[in-house]
């Protein structure tokens, strides 16, 4: 069988890469609602709408839930095998040597925002169930594609398609990693706002969500600051080896742009943040007139990503906590850090937000705490875990492969106990999600096809 699904997919890979690129193509990164019917914005609603069309193409039956979220179905059953997508993205952002919105292949591999998180998993998911019913395969479950709008800034798609329709038994949702995760950490994501000084910095700026390491930091000081200072401190090597450019600006003031590596907010260590770049610059060459916000970034937070010196780290035997500062705003000498965290599975969303408020009062500094989400877990030997890393070993011939648990949170834990996420990527490689190019090697997300594929067929049985 595997064999005869790798071979269809061979069929249809142009047609399936075309209509890849036609969703690569529509900005869906989206956030504030834009009219009636646009809750997350005219991108989402707009990538929804032609995901949809496309599935109608293929003769599948669609429901569109208020442009929250889209639902393709196929075969009948008491019970249903889901697998849940998203066709919204973060910001394109700065960087990039191709066209973020122009899906290219180069070098086999598809670069294009999305391509991997997760409008190419939404169209794997959207022919491997073409597939099963050209096959003819009878199935006791039946079949449902999910897609949402909304998973980059809190899944609210998520939780409005559960409030609206009946969720799947059990399944999946390729946006995460092989070979299988079974856990997800809990979450918050919450800001740190501080009092009023009076500095000689002017503005700064830095990161556009909670959920990714800024790779840009923009500061501005004004004309009493030694310039000369300024660029000796920023030549001490604090930005790790990427670049910062200091001017002269027209009005007198003085311009700096410090930059470092982007990476995603559950993997803060594969980035270098530019906002404990220029916080080590400034307090270098500032001392105290650096100011009490970027004195905490550069002594608290600096690069431990996992909030130890805070006083906010715990970890258990599935994994540690992890702190990505994402956010900065400052203007008129006060502003506010943003913070993603995200805690270990064996602990609940109070006491992670007890040690954070702990960590605000000591420093005393405002918090804004949302109410976390908590982790999500599923037994390694429960008959979804156990059925789709079998698949997985199948396909792969990883006999050895395991299940794990991740700092990522995904739509699994938004539907029930009976989900898990599954793919698409592979070996731990920077796939540069959240960051400029992009990629997806076209060798890999064609396994990823039949993995995904396979997955849908074995629970559906």
């Amino acid at each position: 069988m595997i064999e005869k699904i790798r071979s269809a997919f061979e069929t249809y890979r142009q047609e399936m890469l075309d209509d890849l690129a036609a969703l690569v193509a529509i900005d869906s990164s989206g956030g504030e609602p834009a009219g009636e019917g646009m809750p997350f914005g005219e991108g989402p609603a707009k990538a929804l709408n032609c995901f949809l069309k496309m599935a109608e193409r293929m003769g599948f039956e669609t429901d569109n839930v208020d442009n929250y979220a889209g639902v393709v179905s196929y075969g009948d059953g008491e019970e249903t095998v889901g697998v849940l997508a998203h066709l919204d993205v973060v910001p394109a952002g700065k960087g990039w040597t191709t066209d973020p919105f122009t899906m290219v292949i180069k070098d086999g591999n598809m670069y294009g925002r999305g391509v991997i998180d997760d409008k190419g998993s939404a169209v794997a998911a959207l022919y491997g169930m073409r597939i099963i019913r050209d096959l003819g395969l009878p199935l006791k479950r039946g079949l449902r594609l999910v897609v949402g709008t909304n998973e980059e800034l809190g899944s609210k798609c998520m939780e409005y398609y559960v409030a609206h329709r009946q969720p799947p038994t059990l399944g999946f949702t390729p946006d995460a990693s092989y070979p299988l995760i079974h856990g997800e950490k809990g979450s918050f994501w919450a800001k740190l706002f501080f009092d009023k000084e009076e500095l000689p910095i002017v503005k700064m700026e830095a990161g556009e969500v909670f959920n990714a390491v800024p790779a840009e930091c923009t500061v501005i000081l004004d004309g009493s600051v030694d310039i000369d200072a300024l660029k000796a401190s920023a030549d001490k090597g604090f930005s790790e080896g990427y670049p910062v450019m200091i001017d002269k600006c027209e009005d007198g003031t003085i311009c700096m742009l410090v930059k470092g590596k982007a990476a995603h907010g559950s993997m803060p260590e594969l980035g270098v943040n530019a906002i404990v770049s220029a916080a080590m610059i400034l307090c270098d060459a500032l001392g105290e007139k650096a100011g009490k916000l970027m004195h905490f970034a550069k002594d608290v937070l600096g690069r431990e990503n996992n909030g130890k010196t805070a006083g906010v780290y715990f970890e258990d035997e599935n994994g540690k906590l992890t702190l990505n500062l994402g956010l900065l705003r400052f203007e008129d000498g006060e502003g506010w850090l943003g913070t993603d965290i995200r805690f270990p599975v064996t602990g609940t969303g109070a006491y992670a937000a007890g040690l954070y408020q702990a960590m605000a009062d000591k420093y005393g500094i405002r918090a804004e705490i949302p109410t976390p989400s908590e982790p999500h877990f599923v037994p390694e030997d429960s008959e979804l875990v156990t059925t789709l890393l079998q698949v997985y070993r199948d396909v792969t011939g990883e006999q050895d492969a395991k299940s794990v648990t991740i700092g990522g949170g995904t739509y699994a834990r938004h539907v029930g106990k009976k989900f898990v996420a599954f793919g698409p990527e592979f070996d731990d490689k920077d796939y540069r999600m959240h960051n400029a190019d992009e990629f997806y090697p076209l060798d890999e997300y064609m396994k990823h096809c039949v993995i995904c594929t396979m997955g849908m067929l074995k629970l559906a049985e």
